[in-house]
């Protein structure tokens, strides 16, 4: 705990001559005993467990009153003994999360460092996440699958990344956007999750400073930057790029593991970069050809894109993908840009009774 204390400044063992710390992580979310999460999960029962997360599972734990207010609760519980590494994220993601607050970002309610465990405690959102509602639904139909809800999800994640990179008083560099750190509510709004990698970048009117320096290479498989590879380089422009990503799984329907499979590649993660950008040329020329055959572009869109839908959000990809990170534009342009191709679709729908041919 008294790590905890002093990412706000302060120390469990702060002298009484020593000026105190305005606020502590305790005052800004609640801290549960390991008995209370026991008690809220039926002792981390697996039929309790809704989803893996990036450093452990992730447990359904019903209602607990805190302040007088019943919250449903979601429990991560990092597995006991886990390395210094998991120490670290865990601490990392409280501090991060206590002080960011946003509609497209999930809602921390505490946190358990008790007994050598390791749980954040966050608000329950129902629907599981991107990933899950695309990928693991088994045949079953979702009602993230249509085109312009998968539309209405990018925008609000970009509006949370535009939130993290110019909403707070110093840039923060996510990491680790990936649609299994999607998650979606009630209705289907989708939140962004695990902050264990991020990091605070320069103040918003300095973010063209230099890029941060890392040691090792961190993130998700296939979202990284190549400027991360490269030289372990890290500034906001490597969120854009991971967002990149991001859309162009949602027009092919796969992960990229997958579309890598689908093309018979093996690649290294180093190279990922340069097949993301092969990929968006092979989508292009699917839509422009007016063949799919191969199904690099996802059936399930089948008839549901407007043409000039198409060619915006092609280009907002391959704007997103660019090698260079100057080149990639900010994730307020982003945003702008989506929101204006759903009333493109919109309005399209509105004249061509919503159905189109497949490809433009």
């Amino acid at each position: 705990m008294a790590t905890l204390l002093k990412c706000f400044g302060g120390s469990a063992s702060t002298s009484r001559k020593r000026k105190q710390p305005s606020t502590t992580v305790e005052e800004l979310c609640h801290r549960f005993s390991l008995s209370q999460l026991e008690e809220a999960t039926n002792n981390f029962h697996p039929t309790r467990m809704i989803g893996e997360g990036a450093f452990g599972p992730v447990y359904r734990g019903g209602r607990i009153s805190i302040d007088g207010q019943s919250i449903e609760i979601a429990v991560k519980r990092i597995p006991p003994g886990n390395s210094f590494q998991g120490r670290s994220e865990f601490e990392n993601e409280i501090v991060m999360m206590c002080q960011l607050h946003h509609p497209n970002l999930v809602s921390l309610v505490g946190f358990c460092d008790d007994k050598n465990e390791m749980i954040v405690v966050y608000k329950y959102v129902p629907n599981n996440s991107l990933y899950y509602q695309l990928y693991e639904q088994h045949g079953k139909s979702s009602p993230v699958e249509p085109w312009k809800k998968r539309l209405e999800i990018s925008i609000g994640v970009a509006r949370a990344l535009q939130y993290l990179h110019s909403g707070t008083k110093r840039t923060i560099i996510h990491r680790s956007a990936e649609p299994g750190n999607i998650i979606l509510d009630e209705n289907w709004n989708p939140k962004l999750t695990y902050f264990g990698l991020s990091i605070k970048g320069p103040k918003f009117s300095a973010k063209e400073a230099k890029p941060i320096k890392l040691d090792v290479v961190e993130g998700p498989w296939g979202y990284i930057a190549p400027e991360c590879w490269a030289l372990t380089n890290v500034t906001y422009k490597c969120d854009v790029y991971s967002f990149g990503v991001i859309l162009l799984e949602l027009i092919c329907g796969k992960m990229m593991f997958q579309i890598c499979e689908h093309e018979g590649r093996l690649i290294e993660s180093a190279d990922a970069t340069l097949f993301a950008c092969s990929v968006v040329k092979k989508v292009r020329n699917a839509a422009e050809n007016g063949n799919n055959d191969e199904g690099i572009i996802d059936p399930r869109l089948e008839g549901q894109i407007a043409p000039q839908c198409w060619r915006l959000y092609m280009d907002i990809i391959g704007s997103c993908l660019s090698v260079d990170p100057h080149e990639r534009p900010d994730m307020g342009d982003v945003e702008v840009q989506l929101e204006r191709l759903l009333q493109l679709q919109e309005e399209a729908d509105h004249a061509n009774h919503g159905f189109y041919s497949f490809l433009i």
